[in-house]
């Protein structure tokens, strides 16, 4: 029985599990602008979709998606690092390398004042491509006269990739009818919900402990110090190594989001550098959001977001009508969502912070323009609802059985999500929605 339940399913996810265990320092080595992480430039989906079983259309799409590629959301790292260079200079211990290092740092710098964390070019085009080739993969649906909802959380960055997005669909199809909103009204579920009580746990504090001394190992700043600096012991009595090197490793990340400054500090880390820094932050966003085991729940305050998923799919699903869903906001969301549900690219994280990133990698999960996907297909004549789940437009898998995976059958779907917000016992403060 085991054997038979395995070949109609189980194969199929751990085949696709499979394909996507290549080492990630692998991995990085080989795509070094992957080491960005949360950073990291959208990828470009590879692989075909998988048809629908015979009969089966797709009717319904329900998205979340984060903004595209941006500026810093501060300026904090560039009024750290620039002043304390320029000090440097001043005393005499500035590098040749280290002036060309500044006057590259300052270009970046005045390119980004007044624009901390507005999106890029590069990040509405990014909203463009997913928009097409959504359009593409389920053109019996967009290439039709449906109505289109479209909610982004109040900030710009996310206004603005909404707006590209359904800029394209209308492009491709000028019948789709599109309504655009962001009210605060919608953010008890576009943003985490800080009205939802998180449980305590007694190994938060420690966690949290560890993962300082692991980031000060990781971002320690020796090689950057040296390459910098004529006398590195006289640059550490004025300038902090972990903040400094923190704030250098934003700034080359970021730098992926601006193609067209053509700047790079990639030379200051070199590709083992950037993984250390992709390490660190890899393990702080795992912990942040209570995926590392021992943690606080902190994406108890995601729950809304997936009750909206179901009961608008059910009411799609009751109304016999057609229609598309988008939602988009940020990488705090996108991240405990995709563990939430669930999904393979999420669900293995471990509290061994040195070797987290084999399992657990954020360029996998938030990249720029991240986003989770829910694909709903009917047949005529039959009331079984199958559902599709894209993690940034690669289908992926779910704790759900089915037998005819990559699609998943509503009723047990819509059950085992249910249950899981039910037996969250979620408990709201007094003042919340």
């Amino acid at each position: 029985m085991f054997l038979k339940r395995l070949s109609l399913w189980g194969l199929a996810a751990l085949l696709c599990i499979a394909a996507h265990a290549q080492p990630t320092r692998t991995e990085l080595r080989a795509h070094p602008d992957l080491a960005a992480g949360n950073y990291a430039n959208y990828p470009h989906p590879t692989e075909n979709p998988t048809p629908a079983p015979d009969g089966y259309e797709p009717f319904y799409i329900s998205h979340y998606g984060r903004h595209g590629a941006r500026y810093m959301t501060g300026d904090s790292q560039f009024r750290y690092v620039i002043p304390k260079m320029d000090t440097a200079a001043m005393k005499g211990i500035l590098t040749d390398y280290g002036k060309d290092v500044l006057r590259r740092l300052n270009i970046a710098a005045d390119n980004a004042r007044g624009r901390a964390g507005d999106l890029t070019a590069l990040g509405g085009r990014q909203h463009r491509a997913i928009a097409y080739r959504m359009f593409r993969n389920h053109r019996s649906l967009l290439g039709r006269p449906v109505h289109v909802v479209a909610n982004s959380s109040t900030s710009r960055r996310c206004m603005i990739s909404m707006g590209n997005f359904c800029l394209e669909l209308k492009a491709l199809n000028p019948d789709l009818s599109i309504d655009m909103d962001a009210s605060e009204h919608d953010m008890y579920y576009m943003l985490p919900n800080d009205s939802i009580v998180v449980p305590k746990n007694t190994r938060d504090g420690e966690l949290y402990d560890e993962l300082d001394d692991f980031r000060h190992r990781m971002l320690n700043g020796s090689h950057q110090f040296d390459t910098l600096f004529t006398d590195p012991g006289l640059a550490r009595t004025f300038i902090d190594p972990y903040t400094f090197t923190d704030g250098l490793w934003n700034i080359a990340a970021d730098m992926q989001c601006l193609p067209e400054l053509n700047l790079s500090f990639l030379d200051l880390f070199g590709i083992d550098g950037m993984i250390d820094g992709h390490r660190s932050y890899n393990a702080s966003w795992c912990l942040w959001e209570g995926l590392m085991p021992g943690a606080r729940p902190s994406y108890y305050r995601i729950y809304p977001l997936l009750q909206n998923f179901l009961d608008e799919a059910d009411k799609m699903i009751r109304s016999g009508e057609s229609g598309v869903r988008l939602r988009f906001g940020h990488d705090s969301v996108v991240l405990p969502f995709a563990y939430v549900l669930g999904v393979r690219e999420a669900v293995h994280a471990t509290d061994d912070m040195e070797h987290l990133h084999e399992t657990f990698s954020l360029f996998r999960l938030i990249p720029m323009a991240a986003n989770v996907q829910w694909i709903f297909y009917r047949k005529p004549g039959s009331d079984d609802i199958l559902v599709k789940f894209l993690m940034n437009e690669s289908e992926t898998t779910i704790p759900v059985a089915t037998d005819c995976w990559p699609y998943y059958h509503w009723k047990d779907v819509s059950t085992y999500y249910r249950d899981k917000i039910r037996d969250a016992n979620l408990v709201y403060k007094k003042d919340g929605k």
